[in-house]
């Protein structure tokens, strides 16, 4: 606890069950892509055209594609691709939404005007529908893919610690640490700026899931990763034009876009959980209200 906020408690955050199993899958699909070239059995770029649309099972765990690549090396590595990109992106939205978004609450005016009138435009817009539109102009490749999504996302990092900023800034403790002649620096690092990491953490393990999902979306569409390296964007769209006489190629990497998703959603209902524990408290009743009146 530091000025009476409440901070990330490891041993209280661990009782929390979607927190558990959240940090159970994201920590296995992890570990997975980091252990890649240990876990995966072929080069995901080897090619054996003899082997082609071979099933599952038939020397190939997850089967192989129209170039007989094996999908299971390619799902594992395309984990590291689509951890590196999504992970990439929510760092620079989050260090430029937090820079901005302290700027803005701590000195108001125009800082403060100029700064949430252009997040606000910037969240107006259909965030996927502009970023193909960007990404169409501009050229495919992970270099813009994570400059799209970066703008497209700093504006929701940078009205949550504006929040959290203004809510702080004039609180008991803050005011002692003006008095003392603390410089307005000083005392966004050592007071105000510590208060604010565990909203905006909580609310990155969601937006990591939103990213993974844009960009899977665009590198479908032929706008982010491109061929042949081992996106799972880049595997469901081979995969389109064999849904029906190669299901798998598109159920696996399918299968690890949701759990992937999933883990990040639950560890940001856990850790959401945690930090509004009254808001737990009203689902719960919700849950056993409705639970009585059937």
């Amino acid at each position: 606890m530091i000025g009476g906020k409440q901070h990330l408690d490891l041993k209280t955050v661990w009782q929390i069950k979607p927190f558990v199993w959240g940090a159970i899958i994201t920590g296995v699909v992890i570990a997975v892509s980091l252990l890649a070239p240990l876990i995966a059995p072929a080069d995901p770029l080897s090619q054996n055209l003899s082997a082609s649309l071979s099933a599952p099972g038939e020397g190939y765990i997850f089967g192989a594609d129209a170039l007989g690549r094996d999908v299971f090396s390619r799902v594992i590595y395309g984990s590291r691709i689509t951890l590196a990109v999504s992970s990439s992106v929510l760092l620079l939205a989050v260090l430029i939404g937090t820079i901005l978004g302290t700027a803005a609450g701590y000195f108001g005016g125009v800082i403060d005007t100029v700064i949430m009138r252009t997040a606000d435009i910037i969240l107006a817009l259909p965030g996927l529908i502009i970023a193909i539109i960007v990404m169409a102009f501009i050229g495919a490749g992970v270099t813009n893919l994570i400059l799209v999504f970066t703008i497209g996302y700093w504006a929701v990092f940078a009205r949550l610690t504006r929040g959290q900023v203004i809510s702080i800034k004039d609180l008991s403790f803050v005011d002692a640490a003006r008095i003392s002649g603390t410089r307005p620096l000083g005392i966004i690092i050592k007071h105000i700026l510590p208060n604010c990491f565990s909203p905006i953490i909580a609310y990155s393990t969601i937006v990591l899931g939103e990213i993974i999902i844009g960009e899977t979306a665009l590198s479908f569409l032929g706008l982010g990763i491109q061929p042949p390296a081992p996106s799972w964007g880049v595997m469901l769209s081979d995969a389109k034009n064999y849904i029906f006489t190669a299901p798998w190629l598109v159920v696996f990497p399918s299968l690890a876009i949701v759990m992937i998703v999933l883990g990040f959603n639950l560890l940001g209902d856990g850790l959401n959980c945690f930090l509004n524990p009254k808001q737990q408290n009203r689902r719960i009743e919700v849950f056993h209200g409705n639970f009585k009146s059937k």
